[in-house]
C-alpha cells in the first residue's frame, strides 16, 4: 500500500511533469525566445515554400509512438524544424498569397497570455474581464460600420464560415417565426438565400450543415467588373416567388478571395428591403478598412446591413481564429441561441452569457489578439498599415503593367489578377514561380480567364520585395515555352 506521503510526492511529480518548476521554465522560455528571434531574422532570405516532403514528414514522426517520453527540448526541436520546414510561410514578406497575414507582436503575446489563463468565456461570470473586452470590440467594430451601439451586438467567432453560418441562421429565424422551434419543416416551401458567383463558397458547406442543401443557394452571375448583378439578383429573386420559393437572405461579398471586388453594397441593401430579405455582408477580409479614413468609403452601405463578417486574422494581422459576427439589432442572437440548462452558472443578467446568443459554447477569448494590438497601436496605427497595403498595389501595378502583364480586376484593394499579354500558360508559370522558391503566389480565375493572383497581406513586404516578385514573375514567364 502506498502511504499518504507517498501520494503526495507522486501527485507532486505528476504537477511537476505538466507544468515544470521555474528553473525549468526559464530555460524553455530562453530557448524559445532564441528561436523565435533566430526565425525572424531569417524570414526575408528564407524560402516561403516547405521543403519536406510527406515522406521526410512520417520519418521525423515516426518514433512518437506516445508509449514512452522524449526530453521537452528534442520536442521543441523537432517541432520547430517541422515548423521551419514543412509549411508555407505565410508571415515571410514574400508570401503574396491568399488572406493570411504576419501576425502582430501582440497578438502573439495576447496568444500565449490566454493559453495561461485559458478562461472559460461560455458565462459572464465565468470571465467577466474577457466577456467584457470582446463585446467593447464587437461595439467599436459595430459604430465603425455605423450601427447604433445601444442595440447593436454581436459575437467573437472562430473565422468567417462560423460567422456566415451565424448570419444563416439569425436570417433564418428573423424571417420565418416558426423554425427555431420547429425547424424548417414548418417553412412552406424551400428557403434560398442570394450570393454571388464569386463569393466565398464556403456558403455551400454552410447550406448543408444547416440542412437546407446546396439547391437552397443561388449563385448570382457578376458583371465585367466581379460585382454582383443587380439586374440578375432582381430576376433570380422574382423567379423564385413564382415558382413558390422563399427567399430570406441576400449576401454581398466586402473583399472577393479570388479579385478583392467589393459588390454595390448600397443597390444591394435597396433590394434587400424591396423584398424585405435579411442584408448580410461578409466583409471577412475587407471589413478591416473601416479602420481608414482614406478607403472605408469604398464599404459604402455597410451601414444598411442587418449583419456583417469580419476576420480580424486576415488584414488586421491577429493570429488564427479571430472572426467577429457583428449585427445591427442584438436581439437577433437571443432566439436561435438561447437555451436553459441546470448545470451552468447563472450570472446577474443572463443575457450577458456568451452561449445564450453563439454558436459555441464553451469558447476560447479570441478577442485578446484583437484588443492589444488595436489598444496599443490605435486605430492610427492599423489605418497606416492598411493605407501603406493599398499603396504598395499601386506600386506593383505600376512594376507590373511596365513589364507587360495584363491587370484583369479592377479592385482599388490590394489583391491583383494577372496573366502575361502574351499566350503563356499561367498554370505554367506558377509551377516555375514556385519552383523558384522565392515567393508564393496562387492562380484564380477572373472573368472566365485564369490569372495568377498576388496579394498584399503582410506588414513585412516592402517596396524591394515587390521589385523581387515582379523579376521572379519575369524570370518564371522567360523560362516557360509560349
Amino acid at each position: 500500500m502506498i502511504d499518504t506521503n507517498d501520494r503526495w510526492d507522486i501527485s507532486k511529480e505528476i504537477i511537476s511533469s505538466l507544468f515544470p518548476e521555474i528553473h525549468q521554465r526559464n530555460d524553455i522560455i530562453e530557448f524559445i525566445k532564441n528561436s523565435v528571434n533566430n526565425h525572424i531574422a531569417e524570414l526575408p532570405t528564407m524560402g516561403v515554400n516547405p521543403s519536406l516532403s510527406k515522406t521526410d514528414i512520417s520519418h521525423a514522426l515516426s518514433k512518437y509512438t506516445f508509449d514512452g517520453n522524449f526530453s521537452p527540448t528534442d520536442v521543441l526541436n523537432d517541432v520547430l524544424h517541422l515548423m521551419g520546414k514543412g509549411i508555407v510561410h505565410v508571415t515571410s514578406p514574400h508570401y503574396f498569397g491568399l488572406f493570411n497575414p504576419s501576425s502582430t507582436f501582440w497578438g502573439i503575446i495576447s496568444d500565449f497570455i490566454t493559453a495561461l489563463y485559458n478562461p472559460q468565456l461560455a458565462v459572464w461570470s465565468h470571465a467577466p474581464a474577457c466577456v467584457e473586452i470582446e463585446e467593447k470590440l464587437i461595439k467599436y467594430f459595430g459604430g465603425l460600420a455605423g450601427f447604433n451601439a445601444d442595440n447593436s451586438g454581436g459575437t467573437f467567432t472562430t473565422g468567417g464560415a462560423e460567422a456566415n453560418c451565424t448570419a444563416l441562421i439569425c436570417a433564418l429565424t428573423k424571417h420565418f417565426p416558426d423554425y427555431a422551434q420547429q425547424g424548417l419543416q414548418s417553412i412552406n416551401g424551400q428557403p434560398i438565400f442570394y450570393i454571388s458567383s464569386d463569393s466565398h463558397l464556403a456558403w455551400l458547406k454552410i447550406a448543408l450543415q444547416s440542412g437546407l442543401g446546396h439547391s437552397a443557394v443561388r449563385l448570382i452571375a457578376v458583371d465585367h467588373t466581379g460585382r454582383m448583378d443587380i439586374s440578375g439578383l432582381t430576376r433570380a429573386i422574382d423567379n423564385d416567388i413564382a415558382n413558390g420559393n422563399k427567399p430570406f437572405m441576400i449576401v454581398g461579398t466586402a473583399g472577393t478571395t479570388n479579385a478583392g471586388i467589393i459588390d454595390p453594397l448600397p443597390e444591394l441593401a435597396a433590394v434587400a428591403n424591396k423584398y424585405q430579405l435579411f442584408f448580410h455582408i461578409d466583409a471577412a477580409w475587407a471589413g478591416a478598412i473601416l479602420l481608414s479614413d482614406q478607403y472605408s468609403h469604398h464599404l459604402k452601405g455597410i451601414e444598411q446591413a442587418d449583419s456583417i463578417t469580419i476576420d480580424a486574422h486576415k488584414w488586421l494581422s491577429a493570429p488564427m481564429g479571430t472572426g467577429m459576427f457583428i449585427c445591427a439589432d442584438k436581439h437577433i442572437l437571443t432566439t436561435p441561441f438561447a437555451v436553459s440548462t441546470n448545470y451552468m452558472p447563472v450570472s446577474d443578467d443572463i443575457n450577458s452569457d456568451p452561449y445564450i446568443h453563439s454558436i459555441q459554447w464553451s469558447r476560447r477569448f479570441n478577442g485578446l489578439k484583437l484588443f492589444m494590438p488595436l489598444a496599443i497601436l490605435g486605430r492610427t496605427g492599423f489605418s497606416n498599415m492598411i493605407d501603406y497595403q493599398i499603396n504598395l498595389a499601386d506600386y506593383l501595378r505600376s512594376q507590373l503593367a511596365k513589364n507587360d502583364w495584363q491587370i484583369l480586376n479592377p479592385s482599388a484593394l490590394p489583391v491583383i489578377c494577372i496573366r502575361d499579354n502574351g499566350d503563356f500558360d499561367v498554370n505554367k508559370i506558377l509551377e516555375k514561380v514556385l519552383e523558384i522558391n522565392q515567393c508564393w503566389i496562387s492562380i484564380t480565375t477572373f472573368a472566365n480567364t485564369k490569372a495568377l493572383r498576388l496579394c498584399i497581406s503582410s506588414f513585412r513586404s516592402s517596396k524591394s520585395d515587390i521589385d523581387q516578385l515582379v523579376d521572379t514573375l519575369n524570370m518564371a514567364r522567360n523560362s516557360v515555352p509560349m
